[in-house]
């Protein structure tokens, strides 16, 4: 099967979110993910879900705080911010969720976090 030129590949951006929770408290990348996906769908709706596309490229969470990288499609990132502001626990656990920042590559994303 051939690659789609270029100009015909989606693009995305990606969302730098920082979590955090009570201490002693924990949340795995599986349940953020689900989080992000339900929380897509009660704001956006099944078609607006669909087109920002919210998947969870990257996680790291340790001592009740941690970060996260989130995919979204490049015109559904304000719309991503909102449903990702929606999220207030995981799995029964209170977590807060912000948006630090969106970026255009996974790289840059990261060279920002350190």
């Amino acid at each position: 099967m051939k690659h789609l030129p270029k100009h015909l590949r989606p693009r995305w951006r990606y969302l730098v979110v920082s979590l955090e929770t009570w201490p002693g408290d924990a949340v795995d990348r599986r349940s953020f993910q689900r989080e992000c996906w339900y929380a897509g769908q009660n704001l956006l709706g099944d078609p607006g879900s669909a087109h920002a596309d919210l998947s969870v490229v990257r996680f790291d969470f340790e001592n009740a705080t941690g970060t996260a990288i989130v995919r979204v499609r490049h015109g559904r990132t304000e719309p991503a911010r909102a449903a990702l502001a929606c999220i207030d626990e995981i799995d029964g656990v209170p977590v807060g969720v912000r948006v630090e920042r969106i970026s255009g590559t996974i790289r840059a994303a990261t060279d920002e976090t350190t």
